[in-house]
């Protein structure tokens, strides 16, 4: 019967704590050290696309895809990956900040209503479509309607 002395045992548990709480550098799911310069690239353009609220579309940047492609498929994979990251998130903080002067507050049917509008606004904006709230009125309770024409116009505005 083996026993051990109470000071080499705190020894081993005062390193794999320690080796817990050692900071680890993040890297992309699926990609390698090697290929994290295309996955950072991806995540920049993937942020500007999203902050301008395009659609989500890393082919728009096929010059620097195919650049990609040619340095091998992994890293074209992880420029990819680092897109759909950057617009994800940039896209979702852009559609928070269209609120506008005078949006309403947040959790209310008004401001649900506001929030369809600027979506319909910006899918029309971006189609380079005429300022038309009124091309969507089955999408909104007539009773909303002020607050559905609010979000649209404000977002619609962006794009023009």
């Amino acid at each position: 019967m083996q026993t051990f002395s109470y000071s080499a045992l705190s020894r081993v548990i005062v390193l794999i704590a320690g080796l817990m709480l050692m900071p680890v550098a993040s890297y992309a799911s699926n990609c390698g050290i090697d290929f994290q310069h295309a996955y950072e690239q991806g995540v920049d353009d993937g942020r500007v696309d999203g902050a301008h609220r395009k659609s989500n579309d890393p082919s728009r940047h096929e010059k620097k895809i195919f650049r990609k492609i040619d340095q091998g498929k992994p890293r074209a994979e992880c420029y990819v990956e680092g897109y759909n990251i950057g617009h994800k998130n940039a896209y979702a903080d852009a559609k928070k900040s269209h609120s506008g002067k005078g949006a309403p507050k947040t959790g209310t049917n008004e401001r649900a209503y506001y929030d369809d509008g600027c979506d319909a606004g910006t899918r029309d904006g971006q189609a380079g479509m005429s300022r038309a709230y009124v091309r969507h009125e089955g999408d909104y309770d007539t009773r909303f309607e002020p607050y559905f024409r609010h979000g649209y116009n404000t977002c619609w505005n962006h794009y023009r």
